[in-house]
Formats: structure tokens, C-alpha cells, sequence
């Protein structure tokens, strides 16, 4: 018998970056929306914004991420995953498995 508390193994690590971000998606009506950026993966990204997509739903996150020298624009497209309900802050947290990951120019 194992007593050992069960860790979740993760794919990819993620990396906290608590930035904004524009989402697109078609429950939103083709108009971006404001967002910020919990934390990314190679494999997917956790956000906060005052809409709440359907589980299942694409959305498409646009964002820029500073650099020395550089910018980096990052466009990512996947499917929402998780919906967590929106605090008292009003906020709807919005877990998103990639699909495409696209660098450079949107």
C-alpha cells in the first residue's frame, strides 16, 4: 500500500506570465476581448477575463511578450478545456489547450 500523497504530472512545465492578452473566439461575436495571462505551456495557458466560453469552444490568444532588443508577438489557437466560475473579483478563469502556436507578426 503506497501512503504517498499522488502528484500531477504535467507534459510541459509552465511559466508564470501575468500578462494582457486579446482573445478571439466565436462565442464573443469575431471581436476581441481583454484578457490576462496566468501562466503558459508549450501545451496550453490559463487566463482571466470577464466572458465565459463553452467548454470546447476555439479561442484564439494574441500576445505580446517584451524581450531585450525585441518583442515577441505569439499567437496561440486551441480549445477551451476548463471554465472556473467567475469570484468575487468577476473574473472567468479560462483553461486552453493548444492547437497551433504561431511566432511573429499576427
Amino acid at each position: 500500500m503506497n501512503t504517498q500523497p499522488e502528484t500531477q504530472e504535467r507534459r510541459y512545465t509552465r511559466v508564470h506570465l501575468p500578462i494582457p492578452v486579446e482573445v478571439f473566439g466565436d462565442s464573443i461575436s469575431d471581436i476581441h476581448r481583454s484578457a490576462h495571462l496566468r501562466d503558459i505551456s508549450a501545451g496550453g495557458a490559463f487566463l482571466y477575463s470577464q466572458f465565459q466560453p463553452t467548454i470546447g469552444e476555439v479561442l484564439r490568444v494574441n500576445f505580446t511578450v517584451p524581450g531585450i532588443g525585441t518583442d515577441v508577438q505569439i499567437s496561440c489557437e486551441g480549445r477551451v478545456v476548463r471554465v472556473e466560475a467567475a469570484t468575487a473579483s468577476e473574473l472567468t478563469g479560462i483553461a486552453v489547450s493548444f492547437e497551433r502556436l504561431n511566432l511573429g507578426p499576427w
